[in-house]
């Protein structure tokens, strides 16, 4: 049995007699396996192409979304710094309408009590006039000449004296009754014009705090509908607390001298206190002293003794979950708006701007590194440097860094570190 040839053996011969059959397959093979791998990897490159055109768009948008972000973030900061002015504004010019109008008040008792005096004065004349018209129908001389015995005229003429006497006295005394009057009438119009003006104003102030508390939701509403999701928010979270660190340390860099140097009197102070108990006396600092020792001792150690920074209901506490693996490192206190935030201790401002996530901010230095900060303001009623009390209005609760209710954001700090506030606070 003779074996016979495969199919498109590679022998000379069968390669040369069909030429039209195996040879034009096996080119056609070998072509498929030159020509595959090629058009696999100009398919890959293409693909990487589109993906990085992908990539860069995306890129693009992000980028344009930040800068829309940023943007409508200055245009929310410049908002609310109006807000913050026009509402220290109003109500200054409210304290002023209200001691105006306790003065329209005093001056309308004194104008009804002038009128009611003229009005005693008048009806008082006229009991004169009558009197002295009986009494003066015969002349002075007339009762001397006439038989009436002398004694008689003798009151007679005492008493038209008198009656003169009392006339002109009342006379001068209404004249004195109607200036005293129309000075007090020209008075009260001053100040009922001053308060007109002051009511136009009033209106005005009112107008431009709407209108900005009205751009500022504009502005609220785009940069809601601009931010990322959870990521976004827990990297702004982050970017925001840098921000505040940084702020802060930045302010105490440039107050570090003042702070120094009042530790340093301070220090005095307490060595003189000391000395003298030594001594078994006492040393009685003055006012300045107190009020430096005061300010620069610190916060001293927890105990419910600081003064609540503003009344309300606490929605936040400090440790609880803000977002992601972040937690609050204040507590959050809502209050009406316009109400007073005030100082929880004595100390000296450190801080009063507006910041981005905190809104208006202000901190309070104490001394030994402790501070207290309060943020979301509406308004700041204190500058940097000044001087406060414990109990001392600093700052009219708002909404500001994009709040969506009126609320204190409220810390207390010991080195830089953030730490619970509550202990300090009480119940």
């Amino acid at each position: 049995m003779t074996q016979s040839t495969p199919p498109c053996a590679p022998d000379a011969f069968t390669l040369l007699a069909r030429p039209s059959g195996c040879l034009l397959a096996a080119t056609l093979w070998a072509g498929a396996l030159l020509c595959s791998p090629t058009a696999h990897a100009e398919d890959n490159k293409q693909q990487l192409k589109s993906l990085q055109q992908d990539i860069a768009e995306k890129e693009k948008s992000v980028q344009l979304q930040k800068a829309q972000r940023g943007a409508l973030l200055d245009q929310l900061k410049a908002q609310e710094k109006i807000i913050a002015q026009a509402s220290r504004q109003l109500r200054d010019t409210q304290s002023v309408l209200a001691s105006l109008e306790k003065e329209i008040g005093a001056l309308n008792t004194s104008i009804q009590k002038l009128q009611k005096q003229q009005s005693a004065q008048q009806t008082l004349l006229a009991k004169q006039l009558d009197a002295a018209f009986r009494v003066g129908q015969h002349s002075g001389l007339q009762l001397i000449l006439s038989s009436e015995e002398s004694q008689r005229s003798e009151r007679i003429l005492a008493y038209f004296s008198y009656l003169n006497e009392a006339r002109q006295k009342t006379i001068n005394t209404l004249a004195e009754t109607r200036t005293d009057l129309a000075a007090e009438r020209k008075s009260l119009k001053a100040k009922q014009e001053q308060q007109a003006q002051l009511l136009a104003q009033q209106q005005a102030q009112q107008q431009t705090l709407e209108q900005a508390r009205a751009g500022r939701q504009k502005t609220l509403t785009s940069l809601e509908a601009s931010l990322e999701k959870d990521q976004a928010r827990l990297a702004e979270l982050r970017q925001n607390e840098v921000r505040l660190r940084d702020q802060i340390a930045k302010a105490e860099r440039e107050a570090r001298a003042r702070a120094e140097r009042e530790a340093r009197e301070a220090e005095k102070v307490r060595a003189k206190e000391q000395q003298a108990k030594k001594r078994g006396s006492s040393y009685k600092p003055t006012e300045s002293e107190r009020a430096l020792v005061s300010r620069t001792g610190g916060l001293g150690r927890p105990g419910g003794q600081a003064i609540w920074p503003v009344h309300g209901r606490t929605i936040h506490r400090f440790g609880e979950p803000l977002q992601g693996e972040l937690r609050w490192k204040g507590m959050v206190i809502t209050a009406a708006e316009g109400s007073e935030v005030k100082a929880i201790a004595d100390g000296r401002v450190l801080l009063a701007d507006w910041l981005q996530g905190y809104g208006l901010v202000v901190v309070v230095e104490h001394g030994k590194g402790d501070m207290s900060l309060y943020g979301y303001n509406q308004s700041a009623l204190v500058n940097v440097g000044q001087q406060v009390k414990a109990g001392q209005p600093i700052a009219l609760v708002g909404t500001s860094g994009g709040q969506g209710q009126p609320s204190l954001y409220f810390e207390i700090r010991r080195q830089g570190q953030a730490v619970n506030p509550q202990p300090w606070l009480g119940r």
